[in-house]
């Protein structure tokens, strides 16, 4: 049955809402084959904020200095500290659309006509946002780009060779700005750790992870509410280089494989390490350990997948399009928890 051209909208409508998917098609869309940031982060590690104002957090980042021995009678000191800083993230704006034409023959077929040919165009819309965020989940844009949501390397940088501590920086660029308007420069407890190795080794890089693992675990003497973002769950995420160096150290270490003659990726420390595609095109191999109780992306609660009902497009009367837009952006409370290592 053919629909009128006012009915065809809310039929697209309705579809968008109650998809149906009756019939299956091969997903060839995409050369990323698995979108680890945004199922590791965008999937399963948001935090909503409310109101569309920057996203704030406090640290204090030194104790007031008053401690010390006295003797009877001694004058007490009264010097007053500030060791509070303040951080901030400025939510972004992230849009993804697809049109339709009311003339197009499929909406006079009716039924699933309808719902294949709606339910393809917003697949691909929804491959090509995640396409763009697993990009910008794992990037760091310019200074100067006032668009662009901050990512994982923006907020867990590298350091020099032969480096080995807290030496994770401002970005270049970011001197001036620093990360969450925190500069690295002049906070020195605001910094990643970073470790240069040369190689998959159990002497070089296993080592190094294992000593930045020890150097991080800070837990705070004095209990109090802290800006937590998410599970206390690590995650350990690499390039396909470094990916299969550390399955072949993994055999050469363990005789009870079995008959798998590939393996799977090792655990460090009871933390899974993972396979990243995006990081492919980074040759300096790194390994990022992510602590996610104080990394996530924030959403704006209400705007985290918005779905416009379709709209006129000026000057083109049959065309409509239909959006999906979201307001989110990267934040990370505690730079000291994060790490990275690379071959610099």
């Amino acid at each position: 049955m053919s629909l009128s051209f006012q009915d065809i909208d809310d039929a697209v409508l309705e579809t968008q809402e109650n998809f149906i998917k009756k019939n299956a098609f091969v997903d060839l869309q995409t050369d990323i084959t698995d979108h680890v940031a945004v199922r590791e982060m965008w999937k399963n590690k948001q935090k909503k904020f409310d109101g569309g104002l920057n996203w704030r957090f406090d640290a204090q980042i030194a104790s007031n200095g008053s401690a010390r021995a006295v003797g009877l009678f001694e004058t007490a000191g009264t010097a007053i500290t500030d060791t509070m800083i303040k951080g901030y993230v400025e939510p972004r704006h992230v849009n993804a659309c697809y049109i339709y034409d009311q003339g197009e023959q499929d909406f006079q077929q009716g039924g699933h006509a309808i719902v294949e040919l709606v339910f393809s165009r917003y697949v691909a819309m929804q491959v090509d946002f995640y396409d763009y965020l697993e990009t910008v989940l794992w990037g760091c844009p310019a200074a100067t780009d006032a668009k662009t949501p901050h990512g994982i390397s923006y907020y867990v940088t590298k350091g020099t060779a032969g480096q080995e501590g807290f030496y994770g920086m401002d970005p270049t660029g970011y001197t001036a700005i620093g990360r969450s308007h925190i500069l690295s420069s002049a906070q020195q407890r605001w910094r990643n750790w970073f470790a240069d190795y040369a190689d998959v080794t159990d002497e070089d890089l296993i080592l190094k992870i294992d000593t930045g693992m020890m150097s991080t675990q800070f837990r705070s003497v004095v209990d109090h509410s802290q800006p937590e973002l998410g599970s206390t769950k690590t995650g350990i995420y690499t390039n396909q280089t470094t990916a299969k160096k550390m399955k072949a150290l993994l055999k050469t270490q363990n005789m009870n494989l079995g008959n798998d003659l590939i393996g799977k990726l090792p655990l460090i420390n009871s933390s899974s390490v993972t396979y990243v595609p995006k990081l492919d095109a980074d040759t300096s191999n790194p390994v990022y350990v992510l602590d996610w109780r104080w990394l996530a992306v924030g959403v704006m609660s209400g705007w985290e997948n918005n779905l416009s009902k379709p709209t006129p497009v000026a000057d083109m009367p049959r065309v409509r399009r239909v959006d999906l837009d979201c307001t989110l952006e990267v934040a990370c409370t505690n730079l000291r928890k994060q790490m990275v290592f690379a071959q610099v």
